[in-house]
């Protein structure tokens, strides 16, 4: 089937129960950076993120009504995370894509170490579902496999990196202006300890670890802060620390390598694909406590901050929204006029001077 050109500006729906509001200015940035990314590139999209005030099934079914009235008004409908997506699909006048983040496909992990019934049954749903839509997005491959539907219809588009957002800093400056002692070990831990799925206490015990080798250490949590303390955080940091037990794709990782931050990660999601090439990072079996706090010593010795901004390019917020819009290009057979942003390049200069501190 050949494709028409529109000449108005392609419109995109995209349906999400996480997104930042005034009351949770942090909850769902990732989803945000994409929907800037898409408008920067010309497309229009609107959100539609029902109240989070009101009980689950009133905001489904509210969420429905509005999607069944402005269907037909939109080129393609893109649900986040699998009962959204769902929902999306209760219509059949516009085609859908939707994106699945993690444990929506992979399951939720309780504090037992089992995975909830709850999330089996979205699992579950969310597998039948790839049969239903025109497209399905993930995070990573180990999400693909997972899926099991259709691998035609599947295809893998981490979250983008907001480059601009997220660069280097010397790190002397961020620790004068933190109040960080400039002669301590510092590694970050930005996420939710109480999450079960984020094993907090891997990353405890192997700093623990650390520590009684007689290295001047201390674990710095990160969780529910604004982007802008949250860089500052990272640049100030000698490492970022992920302990997961799994992962779609996580964001924390990419925003540690655009600061050239050293990471020491779990091998869950794509986390080996975005770091595994790059000096003073290192790739650790799940919680194996032993393998994480050598990596950790790794990255302390590591004095030089690493090339985590170069070699993650291709993962700029810019260019995913291209993959984006590409993959709508193929459900719509429609070509879309896009506003081309210059893929952002590292000189050798500039990573002469992140490197030096």
């Amino acid at each position: 089937m050949s494709e028409a050109t529109t000449s108005t500006p392609f419109r995109v729906l995209m349906v999400t129960g996480i997104y930042p509001t005034k009351e949770r200015p942090h909850a769902g940035t990732f989803v945000k950076t994409q929907v800037d990314s898409l408008c920067d590139a010309g497309l229009q999209v609107d959100v539609l993120h029902p109240s989070i005030g009101r009980p689950s099934p009133i905001r489904y079914a509210d969420a429905l009504l509005q999607i069944w009235r402005m269907a037909g008004c939109y080129d393609v409908i893109n649900g986040q995370y699998g009962l959204w997506c769902v929902i999306c699909r209760l219509q059949w006048k516009t085609p859908v894509v939707a994106a699945y983040l993690g444990d929506d496909i992979l399951g939720t992990i309780t504090e037992e170490g089992g995975y909830s019934t709850k999330g089996n049954f979205v699992v579950m749903l969310s597998r039948w579902l790839c049969y239903w839509v025109e497209a399905v997005t993930v995070k990573s491959q180990q999400m693909k496999r997972v899926a099991r539907g259709p691998q035609h219809k599947i295809y893998v588009i981490p979250d983008g990196v907001n480059f601009e957002q997220f660069h280097p800093v010397p790190r002397e400056e961020i620790r004068a202006e933190l109040g960080w002692d400039q002669k301590k070990y510092y590694v970050l831990f930005s996420n939710n300890p109480r999450i079960p799925v984020k094993n907090y206490p891997l990353a405890r015990a192997a700093v623990e670890k650390v520590r009684a080798r007689g290295i001047d250490i201390e674990l710095v949590v990160a969780n529910g802060l604004p982007h802008e303390t949250v860089v500052k955080y990272m640049n100030a940091s000698n490492a970022l620390i992920l302990s997961s037990h799994a992962e779609g794709s996580p964001n924390v990782v990419r925003e540690a390598m655009a600061c050239n931050v050293p990471v020491v990660g779990t091998d869950v999601g794509d986390v080996r694909d975005v770091i595994g090439r790059t000096a003073g990072c290192t790739v650790c079996t799940p919680n194996n406590v032993d393998e994480m706090a050598a990596g950790i010593e790794v990255a302390l010795a590591h004095t030089e901050r690493t090339t985590g901004r170069r070699d993650t390019q291709h993962l700029s917020s810019s260019n995913i929204a291209q993959q984006i819009i590409n993959l709508y290009e193929k459900v719509t057979h429609k070509k879309i006029q896009r506003k081309l942003k210059p893929t952002e390049n590292i000189s050798a200069q500039e990573e002469t001077a992140y490197a030096q501190e």
